[in-house]
């Protein structure tokens, strides 16, 4: 009892109260009672009814008018041909990305684990957790069904540890930076570094080098 009153609206003009199909349930339904004890009120609540009415089913109408637009700018967009310049430039990133897996290799999480016998059932684990901890980072790469997967490239470890200066090349580019743009910084001729050499080629001889030219870099394009 106490429930049922505290879910009613007593009013002098108006009450509102739960309806329930079967009396001695205790739980509500969403059903409401609506007693109207004014004539000039009543008239009132039924126009304003009918207006609900109309401008819910303008809502809704808006709502999937606007949700099919996005399915199909979704699937034109995906039809679309692309240009020549597109196809070039997406030509030489997809060859840029090859030569470097091609060039250093790469690990995937269950390879990492099993090097580093660790003990987790869950396999991806230990690189999940470097990851994370932003020691290293990953890389997509199509797996033999052409499935998007993550992999590690191979430069960033030692004995399949972390090399401490990819962490701190990460740090210094503050905001994470798209995966592939890192892969490639990483592999890429630098003129803040001696002979313009690239970073991955003085990780481990000449680290501190390789993280003053990534904070530089990073100062550059913040500019």
């Amino acid at each position: 009892m106490g429930k049922a009153s505290s879910a009613t609206l007593q009013g002098d003009l108006l009450t509102v109260q739960p309806y329930r199909d079967d009396p001695g349930q205790g739980t509500p339904g969403r059903t409401f009672l609506l007693e109207v004890k004014d004539a000039t009120l009543s008239s009132l609540l039924m126009a304003s009814l009918s207006m609900l009415d109309r401008l819910l089913v303008e809502k809704m109408t808006a709502v999937r008018e606007r949700h099919m637009e996005e399915v199909v700018d979704f699937m034109t967009e995906r039809m679309l041909v692309p240009s020549a310049v597109e196809l070039d430039m997406a030509q030489r990133l997809a060859t840029r990305h090859a030569r470097v897996l091609n060039e250093f290799g790469y690990l995937t999480a269950e390879q990492l684990a099993d090097a580093n016998r660790s003990q987790a059932s869950n396999r991806a684990a230990l690189a999940d957790n470097w990851r994370k901890r932003r020691q290293i980072f990953a890389v997509s790469h199509p797996d033999k069904t052409a499935r998007e997967r993550d992999v590690y490239p191979a430069f960033q470890f030692e004995e399949h540890k972390p090399i401490k200066a990819v962490h701190d090349v990460l740090e210094a580019f503050g905001a994470p930076k798209a995966s592939w743009k890192l892969a490639l910084w990483f592999t890429s001729n630098n003129g803040w570094l001696p002979g313009s050499a690239r970073p991955v080629d003085l990780l481990t001889t000449d680290p501190q080098a390789v993280i003053a030219a990534a904070r530089r870099d990073a100062e550059g394009s913040a500019a």
